[in-house]
């Protein structure tokens, strides 16, 4: 893992201390790198500056992420992967390189693949170029201090170096309500996501030059042009290949109960490559059984995730809190911080072959009814917002007016966007699964966890995008793309049963998937009635008894209900809504749904955060649509 930032003063006499400053200031907090590593480079007038921390080479295979030269720099981040023009064999060793990328970008941009970010600065030419990988896999963030602008893979360096006193309304709306900021920035206001797929030229006298590695209209023509299975097996196999051919690093494929992990397994098995299977949870857990079955039908080994030495999100609630923040500046909350880690790791470090990216091909938010073409008002809308926010009969996020107004208008752009760029209505929420949930909520939640390994998502590629998409809606429903593909790769593993009981739905007639929705609902209703019961059976206010339960929930909850209402004026109440709040700490833990815990989670994710409740914010901003215009409140 490198964490860097970069400065671009085109007038020159760029002062890098600062951003050295800053950056060795959050690393030391973070407490996985050495900030006696610290590395500094200005080109000679000043017009690019650099300040990075990487871990120790040996860690990672005695791969170097900067190549600087006393005119000349380059650099990568993350684990990037390079097509050959035909687009059937991918290469993983060359991006390692960082002098890779010393050359034009236009020389390997668009070659690049996976979960990458790189950099170069020519004095010959005061020329800097920066970017990321075309589906926003690794974020990149940009601020302006110090009469320069700024770019780094660190926002909380950023948010230090600008000195960062506001939040963002939008951000911190889809934090509590939803998980994660909607359009990726972070909660500092003055610290902005470069958009995916951009590589930005900039030029000493020269006007600035932005290339879109992926437009949106790019994308949307790949919906239901087709998918050949057997060219999709090949692409996933190389690709994932590639992906681990990270000389010196090992290789984890952890495998769940899921339909995704499954597919990575198949490719691994022929990819020619060493590998362990993992699976976390505790024995017995479906999960747990489930990715021992799969591993025993592949014929390899496996074995149960160790715990965390340094504690987990249970254990050191303030802690994660706290590394969360300064590793996604509010791009990733403790909702989905298990497994993140809170301290170093000694060793090589683990490529962890995910299989993230898979719910793109299968219809992850399900199917919209017919509506008029110009007309992402209504159900569209509100369909999004439901599923991004967890909201059901009975269930809202706890967010006030003014923070569900702003992530509907965000919502209603979006969407907006996605239909001018030719999309179907119907096509809408799977896009918003790749544009939104993969790029603003998967690619920060990796970059939790980069410090202890790094993640790939061999499904979460472009060479593999049009066949994914290619599929009709209708196909992406009945998860045909994976079903296919692993018929064709491990047929040994198709009927390995899914954790959650369910068949393959290509697999089930309209009956059987009548019958399973009805036990579906017939089932949720009996956990309501039983949440209600336990709710009235003990006490309605979460008291001190409870720590005796066995929940490790119980001691978090009871944490944050402390914290929260201790800070009545905290920024976050711009946007919260104050009775639901207080009814949802007030409850019993044991009464909580999931989506209940997820949203105490999003909670500490704020109100455990020192910084966050010395921040101003103005949720009043300009340019917001009537709410005739987003749906219905």
């Amino acid at each position: 893992m490198i964490q860097f930032v970069l400065g671009w003063r085109p007038s020159g006499g760029l002062d890098v201390g600062p951003a050295a400053d800053a950056l060795a200031g959050v690393v030391a907090r973070e407490g996985f790198l050495d900030p006696a590593r610290l590395g500094r480079w200005r080109a000679p007038d000043g017009h690019a500056g650099l300040a990075w921390v990487a871990h120790d080479p040996a860690q990672l295979g005695g791969v170097e992420y900067v190549h600087a030269e006393e005119r000349r720099l380059a650099l990568f981040a993350g684990r990037p992967v390079r097509w050959d023009a035909g687009g059937r064999q991918a290469d993983g060793v060359g991006p390692l390189d960082p002098g890779a990328y010393l050359e034009p970008s236009t020389a390997w941009r668009d070659a690049l693949d996976g979960r990458w970010a790189a950099a170069r600065y020519d004095d010959a030419a005061r020329e800097l170029e920066v970017g990321a990988d075309a589906l926003g896999a690794y974020p990149l963030f940009t601020a302006e201090a110090h009469g320069a602008r700024w770019f780094s893979n660190a926002p909380a360096a950023l948010a230090a170096l600008a000195g960062a006193r506001e939040l963002d309304p939008l951000a911190l709306a889809g934090l509590l309500g939803g998980g994660w900021s909607p359009s990726g920035d972070p909660l500092w206001a003055a610290v902005r996501r470069l958009p995916r797929g951009i590589v930005l030229r900039l030029r000493a006298g020269g006007e600035d030059q932005r290339a879109e590695l992926l437009t949106s209209e790019d994308v949307v023509a790949l919906l239901g042009a087709g998918f050949d299975p057997a060219a999709a097996a090949d692409t996933l196999v190389a690709g994932l290949r590639a992906l681990a051919d990270w000389p010196g690093r090992p290789s984890v494929v952890p495998v769940t109960g899921g339909r995704d992990s499954r597919l990575i397994l198949a490719a691994a098995l022929h990819g020619g490559f060493p590998f362990a299977t993992t699976t976390g949870g505790a024995p017995g857990a479906p999960d747990v059984e489930a990715g021992r079955a799969l591993a025993r039908a592949a014929g390899v080994e496996h074995e149960l995730l160790g715990q965390d030495p340094h504690g987990d999100m249970y254990t050191e609630p303030e802690r994660a809190a706290e590394v969360v923040a300064l590793l996604s500046a509010g791009t990733a909350c403790l909702a989905d911080a298990a497994g993140f880690p809170l301290g170093p790791v000694e060793g090589p470090l683990t490529l962890w072959h995910s299989g993230q990216g898979g719910e793109i091909a299968r219809g992850y938010y399900g199917p919209v009814r017919s509506m008029g073409r110009r007309s992402p008002r209504g159900e569209l809308v509100e369909r999004i917002y439901a599923a991004f926010t967890g909201r059901r009969p009975g269930r809202e996020a706890p967010l006030n007016a003014t923070g569900a107004r702003l992530v509907r208008e965000h919502l209603h752009d979006w969407a907006e966007e996605q239909l001018d760029a030719g999309a179907a209505p119907a096509d809408v929420p799977d896009l918003f699964y790749l544009e939104r949930r993969m790029a603003t909520w998967a690619g920060p939640s990796h970059g939790c966890v980069e410090p202890v390994k790094d993640t790939t998502s061999a499904l979460w590629s472009r060479a593999l995008l049009a066949h994914e998409l290619g599929a009709s809606t209708g196909e992406r429903a009945h998860e045909l793309f994976a079903l296919r593909v692993l018929e064709r790769l491990a047929p040994q593993l198709v009927d390995v049963p899914f954790a959650d009981g369910r068949p393959w739905p290509a697999h089930e007639g309209r009956l059987g998937r009548r019958a399973r929705r009805a036990r579906a609902l017939t089932g949720k209703a009996a956990a309501e009635l039983a949440r209600r019961g336990r709710a009235r059976s003990g006490s309605r206010v979460a008291t001190d008894s409870d720590a005796a339960a066995p929940d490790p929930f119980g001691k978090v909850h009871r944490l944050v209900r402390d914290r929260v209402l201790a800070q009545p004026h905290h920024p976050a109440w711009a946007v919260l809504d104050r009775p639901p709040v207080e009814r949802l700490l007030g409850a019993a833990p044991a009464a909580l749904d999931v989506m209940s815990r997820y949203y105490v989670w999003r909670l500490a994710s704020v109100f455990l955060v020192d910084e966050y409740a010395a921040a101003a914010i103005d949720p009043d901003r300009p340019g917001a649509p009537p709410r005739a215009a987003v749906g219905n409140h």
